[in-house]
């Protein structure tokens, strides 16, 4: 048994400490606690007054510490036993997994980090399959490492709540197509009889870039899409002439519904591009900029739609569909103005909206 006074390092901690205090380490290829490295004893203590799990492998034969915080994550079949034995035996069925990990910060190749990884652990009487969050940092001894650090999380809830949360978007992502599918069937019924089929046409392309839209945010939890992404998929269709499009800008991220209005604002400017303006005409073309300026007083979003080398073109005489997603849709989600201009050189549309309103990144 160590000598509380005289071993000021291994004070509090809670249970593990009381157990560490306790523990006869003579027994060990450690020896007592006076003659551990000053390294050792920093380490342990600050393991011992963490409540973060935090985990100790040291020496040749990785004898073992851990806190209060740890304890949480074992079974019975290893708390309180763990404690100062040999790590290989204690941790069998999965040292094939840790056992290289561990032999790498050994060996002073550096720490290693591992996320969401999946290591299975015997608890309560059975193998579960447990995800971790954790890193191995060497513990110096003079020269060389004397061991290693396990700073670590359970996240076995967290992966399972995402797994459920995938599904649940994958289900909804499934019925999503089966209702445009049946859509596009309603629609072929009601227009079935229309003398012209045009409408029906742009009736189903719409779905269809809606769908791409839907299918990007699915992708990515419907939190936001990058921007490069959206314009991307609405274009799908159109870009069969190589060079004809061309897209640039830097890497930015839209809002879910600013990806929806957005892809379904560049489909309707595409579609009037092929039909009426530059994509019309083989050596027409489309420039898709955005980019990020910062004259005004706050910073702007700026995403400019411009065609070249295509016929004159003219604002319409009726204000349809497209034009009012352009116009208020696409004007609403962003929070900012739209410009519509026609012209010999042909159509441009600019939107502008407060940089802020974007997304910064996926999450």
């Amino acid at each position: 048994m160590v000598d509380e006074s005289g071993h000021r390092f291994l004070a509090g901690g809670g249970e593990m400490g009381e157990l560490t205090r306790a523990f006869d380490w003579s027994k060990t290829s450690l020896g007592l606690p006076e003659t551990w490295p000053q390294s050792l004893r920093v380490t342990v203590r600050l393991v011992l007054n963490s409540r973060h799990p935090m985990f100790i492998w040291w020496g040749q034969e990785f004898i073992q510490f851990y806190n209060d915080a740890y304890r949480e994550t074992m079974g019975p079949e290893r708390h309180p036993s763990a404690l100062g034995a040999p790590g290989r035996q204690c941790w069998d069925e999965i040292w094939h997994i840790i056992g290289p990990q561990i032999e790498y910060v050994m060996a002073g190749k550096g720490a290693t980090w591992h996320e969401d990884q999946l290591v299975p652990v015997t608890r309560h009487g059975r193998l579960e399959d447990v995800w971790w969050t954790y890193s191995f940092s060497p513990i110096d001894l003079e020269n060389e490492v004397g061991g290693v650090l396990v700073v670590c999380r359970d996240v076995t809830s967290e992966h399972r709540a995402t797994e459920t949360i995938k599904l649940i978007n994958e289900e909804l992502k499934h019925r999503v197509k089966n209702t445009l599918t049946v859509l596009g069937a309603v629609a072929s019924q009601t227009f079935r009889n229309v003398s012209s089929k045009a409408e029906l046409a742009k009736y189903q392309d719409r779905i269809g870039a809606f769908g791409r839209a839907h299918d990007l945010l699915t992708a990515a939890n419907w939190a936001a899409a990058p921007l490069h992404d959206v314009v991307s998929s609405a274009l799908k269709p159109y870009r069969t002439s190589e060079g004809q499009i061309s897209i640039s800008g830097p890497p930015l991220f839209v809002k879910s519904r600013q990806a929806l209005a957005l892809c379904l604002a560049v489909h309707e400017l595409a579609t009037n591009a092929l039909k009426y303006g530059c994509l019309s005409d083989a050596n027409g073309r489309v420039s898709i900029t955005w980019a990020r300026e910062d004259e005004a007083a706050e910073p702007q979003f700026v995403f400019i739609w411009q065609e070249m080398g295509g016929p004159p073109v003219s604002a319409p005489h009726d204000v349809g569909f497209g034009s009012r997603l352009i116009s208020r849709v696409l004007k609403d989600d962003f929070g900012g103005s739209v410009e519509v201009s026609y012209g010999s050189t042909g159509l441009v549309c600019r939107l502008t909206a407060p940089f802020r309103n974007l997304e910064t990144s996926l999450s």
